[in-house]
């Protein structure tokens, strides 16, 4: 086990954790004024003992109840709720490896959260599952809702780039050129880093494989529920720096300088109520200068990287009418993948979680993958058998090995073929899992507008 790693900001100091393995809690990658774009951190003399999460990013206050209204159960070493802090620039680090030498992959998270809420060192996410399949696991927090993405005609004028917003987004960013730059002696690959998220995290992913910000910074890529074709609503930059005005309105407020003098805790309650309100959020949009356009433009003109990505959504998401989110997130994904597989010669490898969440007739809904990926099933009060923990499993197979080597497969796995004409996705079930197309008339249905948007 690693103790201790010397990076160019300095010596940290890991825990043991889980499961044995060498955990580097709250590593500060950065700092940042409200509503500016983050700085690198200073080097520092002595040792930083990594044994306590930094907070995660001012949001509403924590649910102390799960998505099904059962008491949350709190694990040990993850404290529930956390502490929230503007100051909240953190990320983690649980590797396996024995030196630096070592030189494993490394699975860089983004967690979603609808770009509002949550952070990266929940239970969820824990590092110790992927890490027994020899891989080094990255979770980070990021600026979230106003705090991360308040767009302003002020804020454009004094950027120097005449652009504003997606703070989160340049976080993001700092984030992963922090282990570009020091995961080696953490015993990582620089060269291996995917980077993978859910939801709102899985679009960050799909941003970044455009954006010319992120070339070099990682190596492959994995989108869960919320990579596709236009899956979420583009919003234009006149759209959004006059939401950025009526907030500061809202806030009775007359600049951006009064919005930066408020306690930071005032201001997430007016962004809470101007949620609640006038139904509007902020988050991130093409900017033109860190996200200079849609990920949908970025891969329908070519400028996507010829790299390899898993993308796939639960079976409630956009297989079956009446359950998927908009317009269902698996038909967007399809296409995508058609997409990508035209665009970029290299077909992408798509999956479909379905295995219906045992406890209640809640179905196989958004999220509920999270803790197979991370094998992290015992937070839930769900009566789990050994099948999910043996699906679980198997994904973390499929995850790690592509993460090392960009193809999914290995020895014992199900093979896993990529999204060629055919269509085929790789189901995952209890069940046994299996190569299947899943499309039928409601999916082509949705299919068909999204191509059609596609052609317009």
């Amino acid at each position: 086990m690693i103790e201790q790693v010397k990076t160019k900001y300095g010596i940290y100091e890991g825990v043991r954790s889980e499961e044995g393995f060498a955990l580097f809690r709250g590593i500060r990658y950065g700092t940042a004024a409200r509503f500016c774009p983050p700085e690198e951190i200073r080097p520092f003399e002595g040792v930083k003992v990594c044994d306590t999460y930094g907070p995660a990013a001012p949001q509403p206050p924590f649910d102390m109840n799960d998505e099904t209204g059962h008491p949350k159960r709190i694990m040990p070493g993850y404290p529930y709720p956390p502490e929230t802090s503007e100051d909240c620039l953190y990320l983690n680090i649980t590797t396996p490896a024995d030196s630096p030498e070592d030189r494993l992959p490394v699975m860089f998270y983004i967690h979603g959260g609808g770009a509002q809420t949550w952070y990266g060192s929940c239970y969820e996410y824990r590092g110790d599952g992927l890490a027994s399949h020899g891989a080094v696991v990255v979770t980070i927090h990021y600026r979230l809702n106003i705090f991360g993405f308040l767009t302003h005609p002020e804020l454009a004028e004094e950027s120097g780039h005449d652009a504003s917003g997606n703070y989160g987004v340049m976080d993001q960013l700092l984030a992963l050129r922090w282990v570009k730059e020091n995961i080696a002696g953490f015993g990582g690959d620089p060269e291996r880093i995917l980077i993978f998220g859910q939801s709102a995290g899985a679009r960050c992913v799909q941003m970044l494989l455009g954006m010319p910000m992120a070339r070099g910074l990682f190596r492959r890529a994995a989108m869960h529920s919320g990579g596709g074709m236009y899956c979420f609503p583009e919003t234009s930059r006149e759209e959004m720096e006059k939401q950025g005005e009526d907030f500061t309105a809202f806030c009775g407020c007359r600049s951006v300088r009064e919005l930066r003098e408020m306690p930071f805790e005032q201001l997430e309650e007016y962004s809470i109520r101007f949620m609640r309100e006038k139904h509007r959020i902020f988050w991130m949009y093409t900017d033109g200068y860190v996200v200079p356009e849609s990920p949908e433009k970025a891969v329908l003109s070519g400028r996507y990287p010829e790299t390899e990505i898993i993308l796939g959504s639960t079976v409630d998401e956009g297989y079956t009418e009446g359950k998927g989110l908009l317009a269902g997130f698996a038909p967007t994904m399809r296409v995508f993948a058609d997409v990508l597989r035209e665009k970029t010669g290299k077909a992408p490898y798509v999956y479909c979680f379905n295995r219906p969440q045992p406890g209640d007739d809640i179905g196989t809904p958004h999220s509920c993958d999270n803790r197979y990926v991370f094998c992290s099933l015992r937070e839930s009060w769900r009566p789990y058998t050994e099948a999910d923990f043996a699906l679980s499993e198997q994904m973390m197979c499929y995850w790690t090995n592509f993460a090392a080597t960009g193809d999914p497969n290995g020895s014992g796995l199900t093979e896993w073929v990529p999204f060629d004409e055919r269509r085929l996705a790789m189901e995952l079930r209890t069940e046994g899992l299996r190569m299947a197309d899943l499309s039928n008339d409601f999916v082509k249905e949705r299919e068909e507008a999204v191509r059609k948007k596609i052609e317009e």
